[in-house]
């Protein structure tokens, strides 16, 4: 059973609507407003005093852009559907962290253009915490939906149910739609500015959005579309009390989609207890612009993916012996796969969150995964199986990949506590990130490994990997929205460069290039130079080592004169010490040889003793 009070509101708005529908058919039969309200609206913002501009933003704008997103119901043939959405206002079209946000639930009359909405905020500045206070429950009871209801039927009608004359004596489309901005919410603002002082505000603002759109010319639309906004159609659909009673007891599902019309709307928002007034002009958006920059942007990630899965695969074939294995830093491949599994969060919680790109940021987000899930882990566990030779049990194996695994989990969940804490300094954690080469660098010099990686390996997964933070910060038309920042493009191109250039100095000139000396521990050197005692182990008679013609002559039967390597069993000429290579163990080899065994196995070829790392 309807109540009285619901009744009458709703005979009050039908009258209203009957009112505002006859004038507009005497005064402009040819244009009409959309059916429903929704998509995203973008414009200008302006507030009307300092006072309120220091209440409403954290830096005390006084204009900016506005973008206004709304969803609605699905009202069937109704003039009357609920809209639900947010207003986001903004010094200029980046985001920052002075964003106000404001969640809004209301009503959207088509035959006035008339859209209230009710909202709730904080006035302490730090509106990106807002929560929406209309909750679902209230939404869904009814409450916002009539007082909504009610706003709309006394902007077209006195409280009295009479005609309102303002302007030159017809109903809502007599006078414009500025003065009704001009009007809406005044009369309650100065009610409360007059019972409260001036610097007196609760903490927490409780905001009402007065929005007034342009009529529509349906000769300019398309043929679908003018068939919609037809005047037959304008005519059918359900009695008043009949949509307020089906849209308090049955809350349908909200979609969003694109506005088929250009649509124009003046707007105000106001908070009367917290002396707060915006006053915004506002224009229907295409978002295809902005999908087409969100798909460029997969496709290249797409690509990026590819290249960097398929120089990993590389280098995992020209690094399968133990020797390049052992030259590998765990820690770095960690932090790498690590920072990988954020790329694949990332895009796929962002294809979910908006779902007409979920296809190709999911397939970013699946490439990501392939790269860290599989790839990078078969190289981490290779160069660890490598440093536990004496593991054998099965039992101990799954318990030692538990610790490992373990490891990286650790590591994932510390990454996403310590982007938290550096969320104010994104930059530094962003160059935390891309510093996964520093582990490397440090096991290089420490243990004068000179080969680890390959020079290509290098170059290419480590200015592939800063693609994403060059577009965010690099590119002004970016899809995110984000704020071009090119110092910090300069900072990570010359940190990712530096340590590129590090690691090529340690692969052609030194492991301990440009590091100190006594930094690291000494570390065994293959090409010694040789003591009598070494000499007379392998019948070396010092004195006749260097004939005085001379080279040895081997053919001659000169025997003392060098060893054999019995890798290619060849003579070593053990005073050429740039060909030859001494163990710690004494025994000869060349150089070619060894290096090329030592990369197959850590281990002297004559005696089989463990050799230390090259």
């Amino acid at each position: 059973m309807i109540s009285s009070r619901r009744r009458a509101l709703a005979l009050a708005l039908a009258c209203a609507c009957a009112l505002a529908s006859t004038a507009s058919a005497s005064s402009v039969p040819s244009t009409t407003r959309p059916r429903a309200l929704r998509g995203s609206f973008k414009g200008t913002w302006i507030v009307e005093d300092d006072a309120s501009a220091r209440r409403m933003t954290r830096d005390g704008w006084t204009r900016g852009e506005a973008t206004l997103r709304l969803r609605a119901s699905d009202g069937g043939e109704s003039d009357v559907v609920s809209v639900v959405g947010e207003l986001v206002i903004r010094k200029d079209e980046y985001v920052g962290t002075g964003d106000a946000m404001i969640p809004l639930e209301g009503v959207y009359e088509r035959r006035s253009g008339t859209a209230h909405a009710h909202g709730s905020a904080r006035t302490t500045k730090d509106f990106e915490t807002i929560t929406n206070a209309t909750s679902s429950w209230m939404f869904r009871e009814g409450n916002v939906f009539r007082e909504s209801l009610r706003a709309i039927a006394m902007d077209l009608v006195d409280e009295d149910g009479e005609e309102d004359n303002a302007g030159d004596g017809g109903a809502r489309d007599s006078y414009s739609r500025d003065d009704a901005v001009r009007r809406a919410g005044k009369t309650a603002r100065e009610r409360f500015l007059r019972t409260h002082d001036a610097g007196t505000y609760p903490s927490a603002c409780k905001f009402s959005l007065h929005a007034y759109l342009d009529p529509i010319d349906p000769s300019s639309q398309s043929g679908d579309v003018a068939k919609k906004l037809g005047d037959d159609e304008l005519e059918k659909g359900e009695s008043d009390v009949d949509v307020l009673d089906r849209q308090i007891e049955d809350a349908r599902p909200l979609e969003f989609e694109e506005m088929e019309e250009h649509v124009s709307m003046v707007a105000k928002l106001v908070s009367v207890d917290c002396g707060i007034t915006v006053h915004m002009e506002l224009e229907s958006e295409k978002l295809e612009t902005w999908y087409r920059k969100a798909r460029l942007y997969s496709y290249t990630m797409m690509a990026v993916t590819i290249l960097q899965g398929y120089v990993l695969l590389k280098q995992l074939d020209v690094s399968t012996t133990q020797a390049a294995l052992m030259r590998v830093s765990l820690a770095s491949i960690g932090m790498r796969s690590v920072v990988d599994s954020y790329f694949c969060l990332a895009h796929l919680t962002a294809g979910i969150v908006v779902e007409d790109l979920f296809l190709p940021l999911s397939i970013v987000a699946a490439g990501y995964f392939i790269l860290f899930s599989i790839l990078e882990m078969k190289h981490l566990i290779a160069a660890w199986r490598v440093r536990r030779p004496d593991i054998t049990s099965w039992i101990e194996l799954r318990v030692q990949l538990g610790a490992i695994y373990s490891r990286f989990y650790a590591g994932f969940i510390g990454g996403l506590f310590l982007a938290f804490w550096l969320s104010n300094h994104f930059i530094v954690f962003l160059l935390i990130t891309i510093s996964y080469w520093l582990p490397q660098i440090w096991r290089n010099a420490y243990y004068n490994h000179r080969q680890a990686l390959e020079p290509w390996y290098v170059i290419l997964t480590s200015f592939s990997r800063i693609v994403v933070p060059l577009y965010v910060y690099g590119c002004p038309s970016n899809f995110l929205r984000v704020r071009p920042n090119y110092f910090y493009c300069a900072l990570i191109i010359v940190w990712t460069t530096a340590q590129c250039g590090v690691l090529l100095a340690q692969y052609y000139v030194s492991p301990r290039y440009g590091f100190p000396d006594g930094l690291f521990p000494e570390v065994y050197d293959y090409h010694r130079a040789l003591t009598a005692e070494v000499l007379e182990q392998c019948g070396i008679v010092e004195e006749a080592a260097v004939p005085p013609g001379g080279e040895p002559d081997i053919e001659m039967g000169d025997v003392s004169s060098g060893v054999d390597c019995v890798i290619c069993m060849n003579s070593v000429q053990i005073y050429h010490t740039n060909e030859r290579m001494v163990t710690p163990c004494n025994h000869f080899f060349h150089t070619k040889c060894l290096t090329r065994w030592m990369d197959i196995k850590q281990e002297c070829p004559t005696c089989r003793r463990h050799l230390p790392p090259m």
